[in-house]
Formats: structure tokens, sequence, C-alpha cells
């Protein structure tokens, strides 16, 4: 009975780690999805490099399960990155 107690708790405590893992990937991938494009918003100034990134978080955020809230975020995320994807590509950035 007692290693049964403790393969559970070393499953629970290994599934919270992978899910806490994970959780943090995430909120990476939406924070370099996001803050370019608050950047871009406010009349800031995105690397090429960084532009880019963003375009690809975004990409990836899009493929994965998330609440309505940070859905719509990244939407709006996405179509600011792009506008500004195609204005450089216009001007010959």
């Amino acid at each position: 009975m007692t290693r049964v107690i403790f393969a559970l708790a070393c499953f629970a405590l290994c599934s919270t780690t992978i899910m806490g893992e994970s959780a943090l990937a995430a909120n990476a991938e939406l924070s370099r999805c996001l803050d370019p494009s608050t950047t871009l918003e406010a009349g800031g100034s995105v690397s090429d490099k960084d532009l880019k990134a963003a375009q690809s978080a975004c990409a990836e955020l899009k493929k994965t399960p998330l609440d309505y809230q940070a859905t719509v975020k990244v939407k709006a995320a996405t179509e600011t990155i792009d506008e500004e994807m195609k204005r450089r590509n216009v001007a010959g950035h």
C-alpha cells in the first residue's frame, strides 16, 4: 500500500512539473507574440528578427488551445504583425 501511495505521489509531482513547464513555454510564446505587437501599436520599432520570431510564435499559438481572451489577443497581434511585415516588404526593408 505504501508503494502505491508513493507511486501516485510521484505521478502527481511529475504531472505538475510537466504541466508547469508547458505553461511556462506557452507563456513565453505568448510574450514573444504579443510584446512586439504592443510595441508596434505604441509607435515603437521592432527589428526584422524580432518581427519574424513574433510571427512564428503567433502561428504556433494559433495551433494550441487558448482561452477566449488569449485567442482574441493573439489574433489581434497576428494582424498587427502581418500588416507590419507587408509594409516592410512593400518598402523594400
